[in-house]
């Protein structure tokens, strides 16, 4: 909420990169968007950072530089995520859509419509450029063919909103996190629901598997973390110690670490074996929305309310960079998995691509918006579909 993105050094607590860009906004920085989520590319050189103010952001770990920027949504930008091959990004967003973007160019691809609530998270099946899957505040899971854009399966069991969905490394278990206080394992092949986790007293927000697959991670409203033994859907231990909402948790790329962000500022580093909790990043200044790891493990990103995204170094503890560029909070960053680029999305209603040596914004990604400020107010024979539809596309509705 302080509207940076920091990367840490994981073994250190060091914050390598403070990321942030103050706003435009004639009313002063205190404006700036906050930050809600990041990811980093797998080859460990980008982030992508997602603020309130609805875009989405690339950095550049290694520099600081704002590659792109990707802005044009009319609703914020709750998820963004990289294909295994680096060349496609997808995304969601409160207007209930997926959409797929060309990471090259910046076009968007598809929109992939038939959610009925805003779609809070998005993630690639690891070893298949093809395989897409979204959750939503309708309930539902749905997996896409990202070439066609086809829906190949919905998923129902959820009792409340999902929140997000993450693909175990070898693709077989889709994770879904809920509302409900539960987690649940499918095989997404065959839309069998294998677990039902249960032990989170409040919603579970955050999901992710350990690089061997057999442990799983929660957070929660609850501001504990569990992990999960993925084969028998046991608790295998709960990690307690942040004082305010887990929002993030993710694995580094040797699996002996845990790092997790909170609504209370800080991110934590944990021993997975022992459940220690080896160091606390401090550094933003408001609510750390999403963090995400280098393909190497040496850097952590995190995005946040604060509007910025913030690259630290793992071995010391200290911020390397701060990509600045987001109006509103940072929802989600990436790393790219080939090249030098962080991709972060927002509030602002863009995707922003970084370029991590020299922390340039390469490009900020928009949606087509062909009816911008046309008001459909008083127009006649409009479904409430067609008029969100319009508004997507930047109509307004207003006296």
């Amino acid at each position: 909420e302080d509207t940076t993105v920091k990367i840490w050094e994981v073994e250190t607590g060091k914050c390598l990169q403070t990321l942030h860009e103050y706003s435009n906004s004639p009313l002063g920085n205190s404006y700036a968007s906050r930050i809600w989520l990041v990811a980093v590319n797998p080859d460990g050189q980008t982030l992508l950072s997602v603020s309130e103010n609805q875009t989405m952001k690339l950095w550049d770990i290694h520099t600081g530089q704002c590659l792109r920027t990707v802005e044009g949504y009319s609703n914020w930008i709750l998820s963004v995520a990289f294909s295994p091959d680096g060349q496609m990004l997808a995304s969601s967003s409160e207007d209930q859509q997926v959409r797929l973007w060309d990471i090259d160019t910046g076009q968007c691809l598809q929109t992939l419509p038939g959610h009925t609530n805003l779609v809070s998270s998005v993630t690639f099946a690891p070893k298949d450029d093809q395989i897409l899957a979204s959750s939503s505040d309708d309930t539902t899971i749905k997996l896409w063919d990202a070439n066609t854009g086809e829906c190949l399966q919905t998923l129902w069991g959820h009792d409340s909103w999902v929140h997000s969905v993450r693909f175990s490394p070898e693709g077989e278990i889709l994770a879904s996190a809920s509302r409900d206080q539960t987690v649940k394992l499918w095989d997404w092949h065959t839309g069998e629901c294998l677990h039902t986790l249960e032990g989170h007293i409040q919603q579970v927000k955050t999901i992710s598997f350990s690089p061997c697959g057999k442990i799983l991670a929660s957070g929660s409203h609850d501001n504990t973390i569990k992990l999960w033994d993925v084969s028998t859907g046991r608790c295998l231990q709960t990690l307690p110690g942040h004082e305010d909402w887990v929002l993030s948790v993710v694995f580094s790329p040797g699996g002996n670490l845990l790092g997790s962000a909170s609504g209370d500022q800080t991110i934590k580093l944990w021993d997975v074996e022992t459940g220690q909790c080896l160091e606390t990043l401090s550094g933003h200044t408001s609510r750390v929305r999403t963090i995400a790891f280098s393909p190497d493990g040496k850097t952590l990103a995190s995005g946040s309310d604060d509007q910025t995204v913030q690259l630290w170094d793992i071995s010391t503890g200290t911020v390397l960079k701060v990509f600045q560029g987001h109006d509103k909070a940072v929802r989600s960053i990436a790393f790219s998995p080939n090249h030098p680029v962080l991709v972060s999305s927002s509030e602002d209603e863009t995707i922003k691509l970084w370029n991590i040596d020299t922390g340039e914004c390469i490009k900020t990604l928009r949606i087509d918006r062909p009816y911008e400020g046309m008001n459909i107010k008083n127009a006649i024979g409009l479904t409430k579909a067609q008029k969100n539809t319009l508004k997507a596309l930047g109509a307004v509705e207003k006296e």
